[in-house]
């Protein structure tokens, strides 16, 4: 009989904690859309639109770096983006996330808002989490270097 307790009790916490798994959709809206917007498509005058084609292919082979980079060491300074200018607030590191949740926040970002494909490993994001980017490193990126 207890064999049965511990057994029921085992299936029913894997069984809740796969329940309580969020999507990268969910995770962005509980953590990133109160500055980004529920849509990714900004907040005119305090965080830039994530739906921005354009700059996710133009990084290229660096996109995985700077996504991850400005997720775990966070963002200030200057941005342009979509021909309009944010500068003065700075957006704050999110590496108090999991990594892997950090992982599903960044492939929506690429993979469904921007309808694009990639994003950052898991490992890369445990990398950056340990020794973050500069933002003047990811400043350089975003702007093509």
């Amino acid at each position: 009989m207890n064999k049965r307790v511990s057994l029921a009790l085992i299936v029913g916490c894997m069984l809740s904690g796969a329940a309580a798994a969020q999507t990268g959709q969910e995770l962005f809206t509980a953590n990133c859309s109160g500055c980004h917007g529920a849509d990714a498509h900004g907040i005119e005058g305090l965080a830039p639109s994530l739906h921005n084609p354009d700059l996710w292919t133009k990084l290229g082979a660096h996109r995985d770096n700077y996504i991850a980079g400005v997720v775990t060491g966070g963002m200030s300074g200057k941005i342009e983006s979509l021909g309009k200018t944010y500068q003065g607030f700075a957006m704050p590191p999110q590496s108090f996330l999991s990594s892997a949740d950090l992982v599903q926040i960044t492939h929506y970002i690429i993979d469904d808002v921007n309808q694009l494909k990639g994003g950052p490993s898991e490992a890369l994001i445990d990398q950056y989490k340990q020794k973050p980017l500069t933002h003047g490193e990811l400043h350089k990126l975003r702007s093509g270097g």
